[in-house]
């Protein structure tokens, strides 16, 4: 279904645009749509990427495939074998002319399972948000996510001059790792949003086996109103073969589309028959629980969700503050992280601010080691993060890894490509060491750990009235065991909900400490006890973490919880 302005032919490429990605795995063909001038003789296709080490990988084309291009098919482009995993911009060449759509092709290796971070509201422009807010970018990466989806008002309709603010919109878009599928908003500039975007503002973007249904649906435009996109649904929906899932997006807080499935007496076998899943609505803040829930309830099992505003525009309620939303899916099941101690219900999005990395040392194939280190300071665990490193090769051995897993390894030539993954507990932190050459030995030293599975704690207040929990009377016991060859000294940190916890050694009349120095022969093992008299931990799922410095990596061992408050 196409829908642009009377000057969209002036785009060159249709398909794919940097609004409606396409995947392709490393050897696989990359289907293509684009407008070439008549005169254009000899075009090439290339895969393009900017930074430290740019990288242009040649696409094949076989003569068919160039004539079903010219005519105006899709052609079928072969993605080489050797190319590197990652999202490129997509060049064509040809004799006096080039075209370049950015951020559109997502060479990647997609299974059932996804990683979704949902923007909304952005609305760079408005006085309170003059620019797009960079820590998105930062922390959205860190995250790894297969795709990014958001659901429209990218540059506000008070804008001085929205043409440079998409311009720098795409910019900021094109620095994300991942790929990104943007609704229209009703204060996005139609003309605009099909010049930079796509240029239909309704598609379908396949996602390995899984699909993304992009609507057009806001204020100035009701899906209600528009029965040709109500049949585009229908028909696209019906693919045969089709065993995905189906995310939609839609700009319009109130699900239009599922009220006219209501209506006409299909709602439940629409959900079911095309497999729709997650429903990514825009707005300004969180979903309440409580609007449209007896439709939202009606279309059950579908998910919907809400994100407050991705920018710091303080419209209609939202904090000032960036906020973005983690979505999971494995197989057909869907998990987002969050404190369990928030209300039932949808939890609620993320502001940013609280989960950073940062790599020591130069990430640009020029040094042989380098160190990251990474902080999460949400009250949830968050697995899966990654950072991509780029290590100078100095021999055929691949590199090694403390305190993170090693992944997408590619050999660049004369440097190391590779992503590093690791997982951060709630409040917690860690340090990876990735590196080529000889392989540092490490210490050698495991953690154990004796107590049960729910610290019930007890409310207190001091003769001044202040307020803090006890669990004195848990039986609590960390053991520190020296399972190397050679003496370990350590002093190991013990880290509840954030808060440093002393202890002392069991059976000891020693004062409690929080960082005890030990000295471990090989075979040696040391009991700590914890001093749980006075706390600051807030109640629900948690995790007692074990710190053990002294190597250049540090991951703790941790040890699940569930904290309870018993008044």
């Amino acid at each position: 279904m196409q829908r642009a302005p009377a000057d969209s032919g002036h785009r060159i490429v249709l398909s794919p645009t940097l609004g409606r990605p396409a995947f392709a795995e490393p050897g696989e063909r990359l289907r293509i749509v684009a407008h070439l001038p008549e005169d254009a003789r000899g075009p090439e296709f290339h895969l393009t990427r900017g930074g430290a080490r740019p990288m242009r990988i040649p696409l094949e084309i076989e003569g068919a495939e160039l004539e079903r291009l010219r005519t105006g098919g899709a052609a079928a482009l072969r993605v080489p074998p050797r190319t590197l995993e990652g999202t490129y911009d997509l060049e064509l060449r040809w004799a006096g002319g080039s075209a370049v759509e950015p951020h559109c092709v997502a060479v990647a290796r997609v299974g059932r399972d996804l990683r979704i971070v949902h923007l909304s509201n952005i609305n760079i422009g408005d006085r309170g948000a003059p620019e797009f807010d960079p820590r998105l970018i930062d922390e959205i990466n860190l995250l790894a996510p297969t795709l990014i989806v958001a659901t429209g008002d990218y540059v506000d309709a008070t804008c001085e001059n929205p043409a440079a603010a998409w311009r720098r919109l795409v910019e900021c878009f094109r620095a994300f790792d991942a790929p990104i599928v943007l609704a229209c908003g009703d204060h996005d500039d139609f003309a605009l949003y099909s010049q930079y975007v796509a240029p239909s503002p309704v598609g379908l973007t396949a996602v390995g086996p899984h699909r993304v249904l992009t609507l057009l649906d806001h204020g100035l435009a009701p899906i209600a109103q528009d029965a040709e996109q109500l049949r585009w649904i229908d028909s696209a929906l019906a693919i045969p073969g089709f065993d995905g899932l189906t995310v939609v997006l839609a700009h319009s807080e109130f699900p239009g589309l599922l009220r006219e499935w209501q209506q006409r007496g299909v709602l439940s076998r629409m959900i079911q028959s095309g497999h729709l899943a997650l429903w990514f609505a825009g707005g300004h803040r969180d979903w309440d629980g409580r609007e449209y829930r007896e439709l939202i309830d009606a279309a059950a099992p579908l998910l919907y969700l809400r994100t407050q505003q991705s920018s710091s525009a303080v419209r209609e309620g939202a904090s000032g503050v960036s906020h973005y939303r983690i979505v999971d899916v494995s197989g057909n099941r869907v998990y987002m992280p969050a404190d369990a101690a928030t209300e039932p219900g949808v939890p609620p999005s993320l502001p940013t601010g609280r989960l950073s990395a940062n790599v020591r040392g130069r990430n640009d194939a020029s040094e042989s080691v380098l160190t990251v280190s990474a902080v999460n300071n949400h009250p949830f665990r968050l697995d899966g993060l990654a950072v991509r490193l780029r290590l100078r090769k100095e021999a055929d051995a691949p590199p090694w890894c403390h305190g993170g897993r090693i992944e997408r390894l590619a050999d660049a030539g004369d440097a190391w490509d590779f992503r590093v993954r690791f997982d951060l507990p709630d409040k917690g932190a860690a340090r990876i060491v990735a590196g080529v050459g000889p392989e540092p030995p490490g210490q050698k030293l495991a953690v154990g750990f004796e107590l049960a599975a729910v610290l019930r704690a007890r409310r207190q207040y001091t003769s001044d009235g202040v307020s803090y929990l006890t669990a004195a009377n848990t039986s609590t016991r960390i053991t520190v065991t020296n399972t190397g060859t050679a003496p370990a000294e350590v002093s190991p940190l013990v880290r509840l909900d954030g808060d440093l916890l002393a202890y002392h050694l069991a059976n000891s009349d020693g004062p409690y400490l929080t960082a005890r120095p030990l000295r471990l022969e090989p075979g040696q093992a040391a009991a700590l006890q914890l001093d749980l008299s006075a706390l600051r931990v807030a109640p629900g799922r948690r995790e007692l973490q074990v710190y053990l410095p002294g190597d250049a990596a540090e991951v703790p061992a941790c040890y699940p919880l569930e904290v309870r408050i018993e008044d």
